[in-house]
């Protein structure tokens, strides 16, 4: 039987030539593809203690050999590259039509590195790729310019592209696919710093699979137990959307800047609410029949007029309670213009709401708001849509608040009112009410992330509810869910159809073998995503973090919540941590123990 193999572009912008490598079977047998296999070719291409936004910074876009195949929700390709927000690795994942149209024209992965000397689109062809011109598209909004780009290269070129936040520097810019999006910790800035405005792709390259009759098995047996599943018709009609509800419930939906864990008008921006309001059409990502993206339409109003996709549960959250705005026609536009500027919802959310905190405080001078029309206090839709604008062009206050919430706490004076890890914004759910959420948060390679390991026994009490308050076996819980993440994550499968019905690991091992021919047992797919995850935290170590940047804000430790469902709860993370760390196979200080990185087989990475 032949071996299976992908294939690698190495792009240099610095000298504009591009060449093409082969990527071994050994290394998707170790890897898998998608986020591992990505950071595995990262770590090996790097400096860890580069500057994130020098040329010697690669970005690599990493696939699976199952993207693109008729599997359902094998969508996911991955970003790695360092973050210019954190300084950590960064691993972001989009969903949509990229990805396999990046495998059918012709490349699995692609690795860019260097810096363009004016702005330029990488165009990829059925294995032939070329540097083309991108001057007109210069600080063009995402929308039009994947418009003007169809236009110039065809309908069915699929387009990864950045926006003008991206072209200014802010630090939490993404990279945005139609209205999908590489969303967190920068990889748009990235892109930016190497004059990148857009990879474009499109062929019609035949994806290998080796074994037909077992793969056909597998996909039928996938595709039956979706048909079954009727938590997966909830998610069809819903999307992530309609767990606002459930966080409510818990007393851990995060309320102006997690001081509070319910908001008042909840019911005014849940799923109902949205799909009974504003939902005009669905749309789904390649090959998948869940069809969770919704598109919403504001038709009256002050954003009459106002189109977009989702919005999702993290950008309700963020733009919505988190700035304490309780208008569901507010959290729409606000989405849409972070998507046309190209910025993180989250973190520019987030962000806006510290500053909505620190002006309530009375601890702003004048000279700091002077750009500002509109009081930036909490409630305020009008003053959150005009910080967007001024971060994502960088005006007067977006100057400071471009750098993040960290940096811009700390240039103001008030450090204690940022909700980060490692300089990344956290997102939707406050972990005093779900304490493996506080430890997945500090222990997470990127920042503080729920995408790493959303621990959905504690936040929506399923597949099987846990004691959300316990301390006890959070360790060995949030380990398995990161685990799991990762191998999801590096076989380019999207996260919400495995927890809304029945497919199993096993199941995916049974699939990545009929597409690979590589045997491929269950405790390969978690070894593989046990040996990602441990890369990722090497990178970090070598890059300067250590276990004392594996924290939480104070806010979670020392303030208890004052009402709700989770009234006066704390998060105890230094025993938390203990257990992780013994769970993980790490010493005291965070750092994996050479026997572990010897039974993952990348002790050569670790320099003892």
């Amino acid at each position: 039987m032949e071996s299976f193999r992908m294939k690698m572009l190495e792009v240099d912008l610095n000298e504009g030539r591009a060449e093409e490598k082969s990527i071994s079977p050994d290394l998707i047998r170790k890897f898998l593809g998608g986020r591992g296999l990505g950071v595995r070719l990262f770590v090996e291409s790097i400096n860890p203690n580069v500057d994130a936004l020098s040329d010697k910074n690669p970005i690599l876009f990493s696939t699976s050999p199952l993207t693109g195949l008729p599997a359902p929700s094998m969508v996911k390709c991955s970003a790695v590259t360092k973050s210019p927000l954190t300084g950590t690795i960064l691993m972001t994942l989009v969903g949509g039509y990229f990805g396999t149209g990046l495998r059918k024209a012709g490349y699995d992965v692609v690795k860019i590195t260097g810096e363009a000397g004016e702005s330029k689109i990488l165009q990829i062809k059925n294995g032939s790729s070329s540097l083309r011109e991108a001057k007109e598209y210069k600080g063009m909004s995402t929308s039009n310019t994947q418009k003007y780009m169809k236009k110039r290269f065809g309908e069915e070129v699929e387009i990864a592209c950045i926006g003008p936040a991206a072209e200014k520097g802010v630090k939490f810019s993404s990279i945005i696919h139609d209205d999908y999006v590489f969303g967190r910790g920068g990889a748009g800035t990235v892109m930016g710093s190497k004059n990148l405005k857009a990879i474009a792709v499109s062929g019609d390259r035949n994806l290998p699979i080796l074994l037909k009759e077992e793969f056909d098995v597998a996909r039928r047996n996938i595709i039956k137990k979706y048909s079954k599943s009727k938590s997966l018709d909830k998610f069809s009609k819903y999307g992530t959307a309609g767990v606002v509800n459930a966080v409510q419930e818990r007393g851990i939906l995060p309320t102006r800047n997690y001081q509070e864990g319910v908001f008042e008008c909840a019911d005014k921006i849940n799923g109902d609410y949205l799909v009974y309001n504003y939902v005009k059409d669905k749309e789904t990502c390649f090959g998948c029949p869940v069809a969770c993206s919704s598109i919403s339409v504001v038709e009256k109003g002050r954003y009459s007029g106002t189109v977009t996709k989702g919005p999702e549960y993290e950008s309700i959250i963020m733009l919505g309670p988190v700035c304490g705005v309780k208008e569901m026609d507010a959290i729409i536009a606000a989405n849409q213009k972070c998507a046309e500027l190209g910025m993180d919802t989250i973190s520019t959310g987030n962000t806006i709401s510290f500053l909505m905190e620190a002006y309530e405080r009375g601890e702003l001078g004048e000279e700091t708001l002077e750009k500002i029309e509109r009081e930036p206090v909490f409630g305020n839709e009008r003053a959150m849509m005009e910080l967007i604008g001024l971060i994502g062009n960088r005006i007067g206050i977006g100057e400071i608040l471009g750098e993040g919430v960290k940096k811009a706490a700390e240039e103001l004076g008030f450090p204690k009112l940022a909700m980060h890890v490692k300089g990344l914004e956290l997102p939707g759910y406050d972990p005093r009410g779900a304490k493996g959420m506080g430890l997945g948060y500090a222990t997470s390679p990127r920042g503080g992330c729920h995408e790493r390991g959303l621990i959905t026994e504690e936040v929506f009490g399923k597949p099987e509810p846990v004691d959300r308050f316990s301390t006890e076996g959070k360790g060995e819980l949030v380990k398995e869910t990161q685990d799991e993440m990762t191998i999801l994550d590096s076989l380019g499968m999207c996260v919400f159809p495995l927890h809304n019905s029945k497919v199993s690991i096993s199941d995916l091992a049974k699939l990545f073998e009929a597409t690979t021919g590589l045997e491929t047992e269950v405790s390969d797919l978690w070894l593989a995503g046990e040996r990602a995850w441990n890369l990722e935290r090497i990178f970090n170590i070598k890059a300067g973090f250590t276990s004392e940047h594996d924290v939480i804000p104070s806010r979670f430790l020392k303030e208890p919540l004052q009402k709700g469902p989770s009234e006066g709860s704390t998060v105890e993370l230094d025993k938390l941590l203990k257990d992780y760390y013994r769970e993980r196979g790490w010493n005291d200080r965070g750092e994996p123990e050479k026997e572990k990185l010897e039974e993952l087989g990348i002790v050569a990475f670790f320099n003892f």
